[in-house]
């Protein structure tokens, strides 16, 4: 009798899995639960994973080297930018599902190499061969007065619409304004350039702002000629590209 029993727990143990996992209870959370929120400063494997993770899923974290660093930051804010989620720069326990999701991008575009920047997520997208390369976070216009050049008192605004790169210089440069990185400028002197100075708000006066090693990457990727997209204030991304 007691064998007979035996046998019927165990029968009924294993029958008891899968119904659990049809609930939608995670027998591997429960044995391997998720790590804790993981923050600036964090070191460890952990945070190697993620960076691993980051990039496979089309953000730079920079070198996978288990220190949760300003590169790091950046593409955990692309990635927060991306999925309308608190812009802290913190990786939450609850977001680790999110890194397995395929990023579809914007949508169809006219040319199947460009940028396309999103004023309203703040994020940069990258897009080779009519797929997404990358995101990046980005910092444009606050919004601000400031006086240009001629002295005069504007507002500071990141222009809308598709503008092409015309020209480029290498390494800093110093403008009236301030210091820009590896600058590609699009329309007179607004530009996409690396900056010291990428918070996860609109902060510039104009220009597109990028990290100083995200920069780095796209300058190997941006040809003169190739078309830019600004949209997301103004104007939406419906009215402005036409696939």
């Amino acid at each position: 009798m007691i064998k007979y029993l035996t046998v019927f727990l165990v029968f009924g143990l294993v029958l008891a899995t899968p119904a659990a996992a049809a609930t939608g209870v995670p027998g591997e959370a429960i044995n391997n639960p998720l790590p804790p929120d993981l923050r600036p400063g964090s070191v460890g494997p952990t945070v190697a994973d993620l960076q691993a993770r980051l990039l496979d899923a089309g953000f730079f974290p920079g070198r996978t080297d288990g220190v949760y660093g300003r590169q790091t930051v950046g593409a955990v804010l692309a990635f927060q930018k991306l999925y309308d989620l608190e812009r802290s720069g913190i990786f939450r326990q609850s977001d680790w599902h999110l890194l397995g999701r395929e990023i579809t991008g914007p949508g169809p575009g006219p040319e199947p190499n460009r940028i396309e920047v999103d004023l309203r997520r703040q994020v940069l997208y990258l897009i080779e061969a009519e797929s997404v390369a990358g995101v990046f976070p980005i910092s444009s216009a606050n919004g601000e007065s400031y006086r240009n050049a001629r002295g005069r008192l504007i507002r500071a605004v990141t222009p809308e619409g598709r503008f092409e790169f015309r020209r480029s210089r290498q390494g800093w440069w110093e403008s009236y304004l301030g210091f820009l990185y590896s600058p590609f400028y699009f329309y007179g002197g607004y530009a996409l350039h690396g900056s010291n100075s990428v918070p996860a708000f609109p902060a510039s006066h104009g220009c597109v702002r990028v990290e100083i090693e995200d920069m780095d990457f796209l300058k190997t990727r941006i040809e003169l000629g190739m078309p830019i997209y600004l949209y997301g204030h103004s104007v939406s991304r419906d009215e402005l590209i036409t696939p």
